[in-house]
Order: C-alpha cells, then structure tokens, then sequence
C-alpha cells in the first residue's frame, strides 16, 4: 500500500516541477537505518525504531504490514512502559549531503497515527548544517536547539504535520498515510542531518505517537560533484539493452541499493516512469524508442541510456 500511495501522490508534482530525488529513506527494512544515531533519555521500552506501522484496529493496537520508522508512548502493541512520563528520545538521520542541490528543495515526509483519537500529528525537524569545525553533530549538539538562552523550551521552524486545516487526513483508515511537504531550500548546497524528538511536554507536536512511512527530499536541480564523479570506478548499466518488458540494471557498488530511486525519462525530458530500484522495473507501458534513466540515492546520482523495443 505505501509504495502506491508514495508514487501516486508524488508523481505528478515531481513532473510538473521537475525535481530529482536526492535522498530518500523508505524504512522498510533494519538495513534503512544504517548511519542513524539513536539515544533513548530515560532508558526504558520506548524509543525510536524500525518495524511495522502500528494503530488501533478497533480492539486493539496492532501491527499493519507497512515498514515504518516508528514512536509510541505505549510498549506496543499492548501495555504502558515504566518512566513514561520522561521519555527524551532522539533519532538522527545519516548525512544528507545538498551541496549538489539548488533551487527549490523540498522534504516530501508520510506519516500515519496510531489512534483515531491522536487528530494532530506531526513532528519538529531539527535540522544541523554541518561545518569544517563541526561535520558531524552529537546528541548533545541537537538538545541544545531544543531551548533558548533562558533554557526555555522552543519549537523548530521546520516541522512535518497532518491532521490540522491545512493538511487533513486523507481518510479515517489508520493505515493510510498523509503527504507533510517541508521546504528546505534554505539548505541548498550543504550537507545536514535531521533530529527527531519525541517527549513529555505537553506543548508541541514531539509527545504524539507517530508512523513515519517514508521521506524523501527533491530538489529542482541536482549536480553530482567531479569529486564524486571522479571516484565511481564502477558504474550502473544496462543488463539487457534493447529492453522488451523489464528494465535490469546491475547498480554501481557505490549505491545504496535500499534508497534507490529509478527515474525514466523520454527524450524530449519528460519524466514517464519513477519506482523504486527493483531487479525487475515493469517497463511494457513505454512506447518503443531511446529513453535516459536515472539512478540516485541521494548521495550519487548516475544517468544512461537504454532503448525500449
């Protein structure tokens, strides 16, 4: 269901808008969360994982079939962890490096509830730039844009939400999921990591409990740097060229298989297909002809050509 909901809704204003994917993070499996940091503030049950989307089925809360990056305040699906009350839980994204990235910039996130009666949900992103003295941030360095210089507790500009007026939930089916759009243009050209938060304070969007189905950020244009260029030994390519049904690619090592996005573009600069990488892309709906295809990750991006029969 999350990948027809993730392509359906994204598919039309990534092509109306031309943006490129640049990282995305599907949480499907354990392996998607390779170069996350967590820290669990109390030490108890709760925290920040990988596994199946969860939410109330009318009885009880159970488990959906949807890999989801996940919070509950509760030890789920059943029962109340101990020190609830003071969860300080944080989980810190890979580096996302933008500095290939210009224009418009946005953060496309789906995020579920758990529970009809949790009708706003959403979360802060904290968001590091990273810098020469500081490339990678710690914990301790995402606390501290939690408070001001009075040690108040503040809110991030930057936030994903659905539930409210502006971006209401799509039906009352819990595993259904809502688009949060994020614009992070501001960003442009740096590479950054982004922190969730999930606590007790009663104020705020960060105690909620939370699916987050899938993120992605897409920006208008995208440069692979000749650094990066220039240490890509192997490349993607063609298993079989001219293509009849299915496109096979064998991936540059250097990719990450899990965040691979393929994007199929006609000659005229059209985008006609998007998908997720898969052994075996369906591609029996494209008239005959040359076609460009795109393989990013996020972190590289290659192009080739393939024909279609």
């Amino acid at each position: 269901m999350k990948k027809t909901i993730l392509f359906s809704i994204l598919l039309l204003p990534l092509m109306a808008y031309s943006q490129i994917p640049v990282w995305i993070n599907s949480f499907d499996t354990s392996d998607d969360l390779q170069g996350w940091t967590f820290f669990n503030g109390n030490g108890n049950s709760n925290q920040w994982q990988q596994g199946n989307n969860i939410y109330y089925n009318g009885t009880t809360l159970t488990y959906g079939t949807s890999g989801v990056l996940r919070y509950s305040i509760n030890l789920v699906p059943s029962g109340t962890a101990t020190n609830f009350s003071t969860e300080n839980d944080w989980v810190i994204s890979p580096e996302i490096n933008l500095t290939g990235a210009s224009g418009t910039i946005t953060l496309a996130a789906y995020i579920s509830r758990q529970r009809t009666t949790h009708t706003i949900v959403g979360r802060d992103l904290w968001i590091f730039t990273s810098t020469p003295q500081k490339p990678v941030p710690t914990v301790a360095d995402f606390q501290a844009m939690t408070v001001d210089g009075n040690g108040n507790t503040i809110t991030s500009p930057y936030t994903i939400i659905a539930g409210n007026t502006a971006n209401p939930w799509p039906s009352t089916d819990l595993t259904q999921s809502a688009e949060s759009l994020v614009d992070l243009s501001s960003f442009a050209g740096k590479k950054i990591y982004i922190g969730f938060w999930s606590n007790r304070i009663t104020t705020g969007l960060n105690v909620q409990n939370i699916n987050i189905d899938e993120i992605g950020i897409y920006a208008s244009s995208f440069v692979l740097g000749t650094k990066e260029s220039a240490a890509q030994k192997a490349i993607t390519k063609v298993k079989e060229n001219p293509v009849s049904e299915s496109l096979q690619l064998q991936l540059n090592p250097v990719l990450n298989e899990n965040s691979v996005v393929v994007s199929v573009y006609n000659m005229s600069g059209q985008k006609v297909l998007m998908a997720k990488y898969s052994k075996n892309i369906n591609v029996t709906a494209l008239s005959s002809g040359t076609y460009l295809v795109e393989v990013a990750d996020g972190k590289t991006t290659e192009k080739l050509k393939f024909i279609k029969k």
